[in-house]
């Protein structure tokens, strides 16, 4: 098993932030952001803040992404770090 770590800076234009994989992943997003109002969004590559799955400032989630699935984050503002852990299963 591979843990592969990534900081994002994400802003108003679609990031992609993990890439596809021929295996499953499990990945960990961090949005470090510590300010009010600094939300990231993230959805496959036509990711927008209206059909993202919402990361509030200072928010863990863990997701599993399917083989040959690509994940994607924006934001309605700029300047937004985002942590990734990956582990590819």
């Amino acid at each position: 098993m591979a843990l592969i770590a990534a900081h994002y800076t994400i802003g108003t234009v679609a990031t992609l932030v993990v890439p596809a994989s021929d295996h499953n992943q499990q990945v960990t997003f961090h949005n470090h952001e510590h300010s009010s109002n600094h939300d990231i969004y993230i959805n496959g590559p036509g990711v927008t803040v209206n059909n993202g799955i919402h990361l509030p400032n200072t928010e863990t989630i863990q997701l599993n992404i399917a083989a040959g699935d690509a994940v994607w984050a924006i934001s309605d503002t700029t300047g937004n770090a985002l942590h990734i852990l990956i582990s590819r299963l």
